[in-house]
């Protein structure tokens, strides 16, 4: 059985502050968010091109608008960048002909600056019954956004035929530890079990990073952890990272069924 894990980053700047609060009121508050621009993301670029280790990037268009460098220095670095909503909405609370405007408008912002974005991830992590079938139409590939499986599977069944979903650990994901306040040692332990006992299952994980101060692996004591995470899935699991538009596109059968190794995943 091969195991593959993807390592997944949730671009959270101001954007989480901002859905909530005007900006006028968010001058020298809320600074977890601008550490993510000033220190957290460039601080997890460079460890990833030290370990040798490409990331799909998740960027709201909102949070692309403040902070173009680092987007290109995504790209640059050969990095994937996939579509995480416009500015931190919830998609359950949206009518379906804003949802369509939406969508439509944070693909466009993301394509013109350069990327071609063909993977989505809700900003809130709710989606709406259209959902799928405006991505579908947009042409993009796969959906990480639901945490209902521990494999990919498809989601022919929600209207769109030919997508892929990539399920999301939330014992895989930094801000499920740190948002409960636990310490580093205990988060980690948390994170080292969840990827033990998920790259044996199935052979597939899907590890969640964000570059805030507050919720995320990125400060400079906990960056490693993270290291030792990905030293683990290589090294004792002998996993392979891999961009999640490669895993979509490599259990895609030509007639749009997915197959995850050697099972039909429905």
């Amino acid at each position: 059985m091969s195991r593959v894990i993807a390592l997944t980053v949730n671009v959270h700047g101001m954007g989480p502050e901002a859905a909530r609060e005007p900006a006028s009121s968010l001058f020298g508050r809320f600074a977890h968010g601008g550490y993510a621009w000033h220190v957290g993301m460039p601080r997890l670029l460079d460890a990833l091109r030290d370990w040798e280790v490409k990331a799909t990037f998740f960027w709201p268009s909102s949070e692309a608008a403040r902070a173009p460098a680092l987007l290109e220095r995504c790209m640059a670095d050969g990095h994937e960048v996939a579509a995480h909503g416009r500015a931190f909405e919830d998609h359950m609370a949206l009518a379906p002909e804003d949802e369509v405007v939406l969508l439509e408008a944070a693909h466009a912002a993301l394509v013109a600056h350069g990327a071609q974005p063909l993977g989505f991830r809700a900003p809130t992590g709710t989606l709406s019954p259209a959902s799928f079938g405006i991505l579908h139409r947009l042409g993009y590939r796969y959906d990480s956004s639901n945490v209902d499986d521990d494999a990919p599977y498809s989601l022919a069944a929600d209207g769109a035929p030919g997508m892929v979903e990539l399920p999301v650990s939330e014992g895989l994901t930094d801000a499920t530890h740190f948002a409960r306040r636990l310490t580093q040692s205990r988060a980690e332990a948390f994170l080292l079990e969840t990827l033990d006992a998920l790259l044996p299952e199935d052979g597939f994980a899907v590890m969640t990073v964000h570059p805030r101060g507050d919720l995320g692996l990125v400060r400079e004591a906990r960056l490693p952890i993270l290291r030792r995470l990905v030293e683990r899935a290589r090294d004792m699991h002998g996993a392979r990272f891999a961009l999640c538009r490669d895993i979509a596109a490599s259990c895609l059968a030509p007639d749009r069924t997915v197959t995850w190794n050697g099972r039909p995943r429905a």
